[in-house]
């Protein structure tokens, strides 16, 4: 009874904490949180049924919509991947050292992706300016307009990227740090309701069983729970919001 109980709370903290990452993201286009929690929850439940990620595709055309603005849908999806994937990182690289005595590929890939990203975040604005200025003072080519034209889409995109966690990058990373602790303990109680080995050594294992769709009984377990818990949820969100719009017609 614990361990369902403890299932059941990990499973809402968790996507309360994903959930609140998302939203403070976007919170600068002022979705109305209603209509966030939905976009959510179907969301969610698209990602989780769609293997490799690939879900992550109709959450970027939903916030696209939503928003009206494509490049938020894009930008605000790849912020929350990397700031979820961070903290996921500050996990793994600890039990990689102390635990496996060596660091993982799916570690070492996470470690090269990160490093890139925010590599180039961090090198733009400086990069913009000198180049910018270095082809307006010394070149007037055709090549040299399309090279200008070029940073400025890139700097327009930098710009939405800022907007998105200027402000909120602490309590962002916060969030992301409690969805992954509430994660661990979800699946620790599901591993002992199901009477299977999970410990933190496993949790790496687990994560590439996830990414790479390899075999992991707990991941099918925990996928098919959650799969049904956010389509009844979803299901419930929509007649709910059915009804309050309903009742504020009459």
């Amino acid at each position: 009874m614990i361990c369902i109980l403890t299932i059941a709370v990990g499973f809402i903290a968790v996507h309360f904490f994903k959930m609140l990452r998302l939203y403070l993201v976007l919170m600068e286009h002022r979705i109305s949180f209603g209509r966030f929690i939905l976009l959510y929850l179907r969301t969610t439940f698209i990602n989780l049924i769609i293997p490799f990620k690939l879900g992550e595709l109709y959450r970027i055309e939903e916030i696209a919509r939503v928003t009206k603005i494509w490049q938020v849908g894009f930008l605000s999806v790849l912020v929350d991947r990397f700031f979820d994937t961070l903290a996921l990182l500050c996990v793994l690289l600890p039990l990689d050292l102390i635990l496996r005595g060596g660091i993982s590929v799916i570690t070492i890939v996470f470690l090269v992706a990160l490093f890139v990203i925010a590599l180039v975040y961090l090198a733009i604005p400086a990069s913009y300016t000198y180049l910018n200025r270095y082809l307006i003072m010394r070149k007037t080519s055709g090549r040299a307009l399309v090279a200008l034209r070029g940073l400025d889409i890139v700097k327009s995109w930098y710009d939405f990227t800022h907007e998105l966690i200027t402000g909120r990058s602490a309590l962002i990373v916060a969030a992301s740090f409690l969805g992954w602790g509430a994660e661990i303990i979800t699946l620790r109680a599901l591993s002992i309701w199901m009477h299977i080995s999970f410990g933190l050594g496993d949790f790496a294992s687990y994560i590439e069983a996830v990414l790479l769709k390899g075999e992991s009984s707990l991941l099918e377990t925990y996928t098919r729970m959650g799969a049904i818990a956010l389509l009844i949820l979803t299901i419930l969100g929509y007649v709910s919001y059915l009804l309050y719009h309903r009742k504020e017609r009459a």
